[in-house]
């Protein structure tokens, strides 16, 4: 929240529901998984993660794609013929991914 004129109004909200206490660049990943390279989301969130004080590695985007594939492999082998879309859709991003490396 940020004071202004009339009060305080709120600035941004983000569900961290899937978030978790692991890697921070798996929670990135997670966070841009859908976005394309260097869109203005990605470019907005970045930049308030590490105006917050978190210090990213250079290569954060790489670590966060290698840490989001194996979480989309996981999910791709928990996954069933009763999950078509489901399915599609990780075989999409996983080749997002590996095309981008």
């Amino acid at each position: 929240m940020q004071p202004g004129p009339a009060g305080y109004s709120v600035s941004a909200v983000l569900d961290w529901e899937d978030a978790f206490a692991w890697s921070r660049y798996a929670d990135i990943a997670n966070m841009l998984r859908y976005e394309e390279d260097g869109s203005v989301i990605e470019q907005h969130f970045i930049r308030a993660y590490q105006e917050e004080g978190t210090a990213l590695e250079p290569n954060w985007k790489l670590l966060s794609k290698l840490e989001d594939m194996a979480a989309l492999c996981d999910m791709l082998n928990h996954s069933t013929v009763n999950t078509p879309t489901r399915v599609s859709d990780l075989k999409h991003l996983i080749t997002k991914t590996v095309r981008s490396l």
